[in-house]
Order: structure tokens, then sequence, then C-alpha cells
């Protein structure tokens, strides 16, 4: 090495445009063998293979980098490597050998790093010539001992933090940007490596929620939007749509949706009772409206109406199919059914329409729901509530109407008409009224009842028996003087 090379060596040039143009040309060629970290939001051309350079051999040529990477003090990547024609300033073929250069292409990355604050960082604190040389030299080699690779440690050197587990417990807002704006390949993101605790047992099924409502800036640095949106019908929560979506033209790795099943769901009866448990927040993740209207009639619950429909969403949705209640199941289900409609008969219509049961009460195939010769025999039968009639048929109407076109219809003040079996009804009907006045509503106005029995008119029969103790009947149920009083009976206001 001459004398002038090892001077060199020894002596910082304080003004960059008085090098030569030699110390152009090596500092170039220094930036083959090196690919830098682009701005934020910068699209560059795709990665060309690092080129290897001797930068020892010129180690005495070039007392500073910015010699050739003249942009990265102030981060214009337009210069963070010179052209080809500076290099053919020295290598044209008549003072060294020519060569091929290209600039290589600037990496995506998705670290929120500058160049042009961490030198200035350096000249802070006191070393303007570890700028360079403190991230991009082997450690306790020279400062033209350059390697393409930075490491982990040389970062966590100034930024140090307490994680116990660098992708778990970080907070990587710090360091990295999110995925949407690193402007990676596909190739690029199928190689992100999932954290440690995505594997744990249950994190699909409801951690990554908690997750992600707490600390969306993790999710976003190795998701887009675009991931959520594939499983959530709800993708409009606001822990998703603060996670940045991809940007025109970025790929992303193809996203099947899962669903999980909640331990709720595996429940015995779940199906009967959701309903209680329902609501937009706690259903839409997984569900979309056609998944309810598999089963639900209109008109629909609110908790249905105000969700998406299947077209208004991204994600699929589970797609239920339409399945019966565990409860009809058993083998005697047609059978006993009828007590189920009588005691809930809005459970029924959740799925099913009138013209569902008429199908078979009334079908020409079963020879509907009573058995022949019902008619003849079923005064007994609605007498003793054996089925509740009202199930099926408009007592007033329905009844009324076949008896009155039967003639058995009562005539007159005192004409027994349907009640002609019994000689004497008229005195005797006050205790089947007690045992049971709605089957009485069926032929029966209270008009009839009022013509003998008002305390404003007529006869004023007492309906009542003997030793009757109005003010306890009217204590255990003052509706039931409501059908025959306008008002509290015991206080002169019931006519």
């Amino acid at each position: 090495m001459s004398a002038l090379a090892r001077g060199m060596r020894r002596t910082r040039v304080p003004h960059l445009h008085r090098l030569p143009v030699v110390a152009g040309l090596v500092l170039v060629l220094v930036g083959a063998a090196w690919t830098a970290a682009p701005a934020l939001g910068q699209q560059p051309a795709q990665t060309q293979p690092v080129q290897t350079f001797p930068h020892q051999r010129h180690e005495g040529l070039f007392p500073l980098c910015t010699g050739c990477h003249q942009g990265i003090p102030t981060g214009d990547t337009t210069s963070f490597f010179p052209s080809p024609q500076v290099c053919a300033r020295c290598h044209n073929g008549s003072l060294v050998p020519p060569v091929n250069y290209t600039p290589p292409a600037l990496r995506h990355t998705n670290l929120k790093f500058h160049h042009d604050i961490h030198p200035a960082l350096l000249q802070v604190a006191g070393d303007s010539a570890l700028a360079c040389e403190a991230c991009h030299s082997q450690p306790g080699g020279t400062r033209m001992d350059v390697t393409a690779n930075i490491q982990l440690s040389t970062c966590f050197s100034c930024h140090a933090h307490k994680a116990t587990q660098h992708q778990v417990d970080a907070k990587c807002s710090t360091c990295h940007v999110p995925l949407a704006r690193s402007g990676f390949s596909l190739s690029q993101i199928e190689a992100i490596k999932p954290p440690p605790d995505h594997a744990a047992k249950g994190f699909l099924a409801g951690g990554h929620g908690v997750e992600a409502a707490q600390n969306a800036a993790r999710c976003a640095t190795c998701h887009t939007r675009e991931r959520c949106a594939s499983c959530h019908v709800d993708a409009d929560r606001r822990a998703i749509q603060e996670i940045p979506a991809a940007p025109e033209g970025m790929q992303l790795p193809p996203a099947k949706a899962q669903y999980p099943v909640p331990a709720t769901h595996d429940n015995s009866g779940w199906i009967t009772k959701h309903g209680a448990q329902a609501s937009r927040t706690a259903c839409v993740t997984c569900h979309t409206r056609n998944d309810c209207q598999s089963c639900h009639l209109e008109p629909l619950p609110k908790q249905v109406a105000s969700m998406p429909t299947r077209q208004q969403s991204t994600a699929p949705g589970v797609r239920v199919k339409e399945r019966p209640p565990d409860s009809h199941s058993s083998m005697f289900f047609l059978k006993t059914h009828s007590t189920l409609a009588a005691s809930d008969p809005k459970q029924c219509a959740t799925c099913h329409v009138e013209s569902f049961c008429v199908s078979c009460h009334d079908g020409p195939s079963t020879g509907g729901y009573h058995p022949a010769g019902f008619v003849a025999k079923h005064a007994a039968a609605a007498w003793g509530r054996d089925a509740e009639c009202a199930n099926c048929h408009n007592v007033t109407v329905f009844c009324r109407a076949c008896h009155q076109e039967s003639g058995l219809t009562a005539h007159g003040r005192l004409g027994p008409g349907y009640h002609d079996s019994e000689p004497l009804w008229l005195l005797r009907h006050g205790q089947a009224a007690r045992q049971g006045l709605e089957s009485c509503t069926s032929c029966h106005k209270q008009t009839d009842c009022t013509q003998c029995h008002s305390v404003l008119g007529a006869f004023k029969v007492n309906p009542h028996g003997r030793d009757f103790d109005a003010a306890r009947a009217y204590q255990q149920n003052p509706r039931a003087c409501s059908f025959c009083h306008i008002g509290n009976p015991l206080d002169g206001g019931g006519g």
C-alpha cells in the first residue's frame, strides 16, 4: 500500500466535494455489495442479488462512506447508490478494467428505520465516524469490513426493551411498520413465522380477539385488514378497522375462513336456548343473517334483522344448515308434540307456519287430526279439555258457526238449544259455568248472562253459590271477577 493510501486511511477529509473522482468510484462498488432499507411509503423495484465487492482492498482510498452513498444522510433514496456512469469514470478500461455495474434495488422491509435520523443521533453522541461503521461493519473489524446483514443485537444496544419473547410481549410498533406499508412480496409475507402464542389452545376461538382489542398494532405487523375480514362477518368493528388494509397491487396469501365452535354451542339444548343469549355483537362474528334465516321465519327477531346478509360481508359466515331441535329427535315426538305446541306456540312459529300444521292435522291422507266420528262425541272432549281447541280453532266463530248451522243454539231466554238433553239445564247450568266458563263463550255472549244475573236490572240472580267468600275470591284473582263485573264488586262498583 502506498504512503498516500496509508495517509488517507489516517486522515478524515472534512469536505466530500474535494475528494478525487477515484474515491467516488470505489464507494459506488461498496454500495453494490449492500442493500438499504427504504423510507416509509416507498415502492422499490425487485430485489437484486447482493454483489460481492472487495471493500477492504479500497479501504485506504475512501475516508467517508458518503462518497458513493450521498443520499444516506438525508434519506434521499434516489442517490443511495451512484449511477453506472460514475463507475465508468475510472473503470474505463484504461486506468482500471471495466465493470458491469447496476445499482442494487432497495429491498423491502417492515423495519421502522430512517437513515437520515441515525447519523444525526450518533453525531450528537460525539462520534460521527461511527455513523455507518456502528451498524454496517463486522463486530471488531475495520470500517470497511462491511457486512450486508444487520444483527438485532446491534439495534438492541440502543433500543433495549424488557420483552421476554421478541414476538410475544415486545411492542412491535416501536421498530416495525404495519405489513400493509412494508411493500412485502407474496413470498416475503408467506415467510413470516407466527409467534409462539398463536399456537396456544383457544387462541383462534377467542384469545386473538382479546389481543386484537388490546393491541391492534401488534396484529398489523404481520396481518392486513383483509385477513380479519376473511373470517369476521363484522369486519367493521373498531379493532379490525385499526389494522391498515393492503394497498392496491399487494399480493396476499389465500386465507381460508375458520370458525371454531364455541364451548356454549356444544351444550345440550343449545338450539332451543340460544335465543336468550343472541345479539348482534355475540353472533355476527361468525354468522350472517342468512344463517339465522335457515330456521327463523318472517317477521325476524330484531337481533337477526340487524345482522348483515352474506352479500354484504366479505366473510362467508358459518353457513348454518337447517336442522330440528334435539326435542324433535324423540321417536315419540309426533305423539307428544302437542304438549310443547300448547305450552309455547311461539317457539313452534319460529320455524313453522300454520299451513305446515294443517297439512297433517287436516290432510286427506291422514284423515285429519281427530279420529273418525269425532264430531259426534267432541263435546265431551272439548268440555274435558282433552286438547286445547283454541290452538287450531277460533271457538267463537268456528264452533258457533257449526252449532248454528246444526240448529244447536239457544233461542230466547229460556230456550235450551244445545242443552236439550237436560230438561232442568237452566237451573243447573251455574255449576257447569263455574267449572268451564270458557266453554260457554263458544256460543254465549256476556249479555246472555246479564239478562238474569245483572244487579242493574233483570232478575238480579246471584251467580255465586252459598257461602261464597267474595273478598277472598277477589284477593286471589281479581281478573276472574272482571268477566262479569265492570269494577270492584266489593266497593259497590261492580255492576
